[in-house]
């Protein structure tokens, strides 16, 4: 598990690099609620190798096929830590 990530954590979703995009567009947030554990690998096809987060969605996304998600299955290599609040700030949403 890479330093940060873990329950409870907001994140960004992205692309991993420009050739794997990610499964869902315009970097979606969210924040990680549970590990992923193979029982439930291969939601978008191959089963992907590495650390799979499920992440909840500040708002629901659009897949590529058009399917409305809450949360999903997402591998870490998609995933950006979102900055920390300052201190004595609230979360806007």
């Amino acid at each position: 598990m890479s330093e940060g990530f873990g329950v409870g954590a907001q994140v960004h979703v992205r692309d991993a690099s420009p050739a794997d995009a990610a499964p869902f567009s315009g970097e979606p947030t969210g924040v990680i609620v549970r590990s992923a554990g193979s029982a439930i690998a291969g939601v978008w096809g191959n089963a992907e190798r590495g650390t799979q987060w499920w992440v909840d969605f500040d708002e629901p996304q659009t897949d590529a096929a058009g399917s409305i998600h809450r949360g999903a299955q997402i591998a870490e290599k998609y995933l950006e830590l979102a900055p920390p609040l300052e201190p004595g700030t609230s979360d806007p949403a």
